[in-house]
């Protein structure tokens, strides 16, 4: 075979082979100090949403798939999985509370808080009931985050804060068709769900940058995405971790409220 036909049987090879897939990692840092804050794994057709300060490195697992939230406690060695359907049921149920911080199972889970936590996690409860009617609002300001193109939108709040965020279109993040839609469609189910995300989910991109706080000092800052990884994720890092306990939804919640 001449040095032609070895190239046009090395092109055709390229051509037919399956294209490699390439999972993203999400680096986001503190704004001001670099320090973690969290990070997205996006590959086999699901979002890993990891978040440096939850409690026992808590973690969630969303399936668009299959449409399921999966809710990992590593500290527990525990994890519970929910449809979106279970997950829309109970957030309509503290929704359609008159105060949602009283809602029976949600107080069963504040159940090992002491008297300052417990009253902390039912106040910010009842700040996010009264923010969820509050939209975003598209500045139309421009910037660039990890060299990312993003839109500023913010939120101006009952007390008069501003909450802003820069979101990204998602054809922007330079992710691989598979991963696009992965996580375009974990939003998507995110949206399906309802809950405290809902007007977050709601926008039309991912944020890239985010300020502002949640009515408390130990949840106010900034943070930003600081690069992007397309190195190929293990299995593992999706699936559930063998021998940890199976337990319910609302035992999760318990767990998240413990000291």
């Amino acid at each position: 075979m001449n040095l032609r036909a070895l190239l046009a049987a090395a092109l055709l090879g390229a051509a037919l082979a399956p294209p490699a897939r390439a999972d993203a990692t999400l680096d986001y840092v503190d704004a001001g100090n670099d320090a973690p804050q969290g990070r997205l794994f996006v590959g086999g057709g699901k979002l890993r949403i990891d978040i440096a300060y939850a409690p026992g490195h808590h973690y969630v697992v969303v399936d668009p798939s299959a449409r399921t939230l999966t809710q990992i406690n590593p500290q527990a060695r525990a994890l519970a999985t929910a449809t979106a359907e279970q997950a829309q049921q109970l957030i309509a149920g503290l929704d359609g509370a008159a105060d949602p911080a009283a809602q029976p199972l949600l107080q069963l889970a504040l159940g090992g808080l002491d008297a300052e936590q417990r009253a902390q996690a039912e106040a910010l409860l009842r700040q996010s009931r009264r923010e969820a009617a509050i939209p975003y609002a598209k500045t139309g300001a421009r910037e660039r985050v990890a060299g990312i193109a993003c839109t500023l939108y913010t939120q101006k709040l009952d007390s008069g804060e501003q909450r802003s965020l820069c979101l990204a279109d998602y054809p922007d993040l330079g992710l691989d068709a598979a991963d696009a839609r992965t996580l375009q469609a974990a939003m998507a189910l995110l949206r399906q769900t309802g809950g405290p995300w809902l007007p977050l989910a709601r926008l039309p991109g991912l944020p890239l940058r985010y300020a502002g706080s949640f009515g408390d000092p130990a949840y106010a800052g900034a943070g930003r995405l600081r690069a992007i990884s397309r190195q190929p994720l293990s299995a593992a890092v999706f699936a559930d971790p063998p021998a940890y306990r199976i337990i319910s939804l609302f035992e999760m919640l318990a767990l998240l409220g413990a000291p």
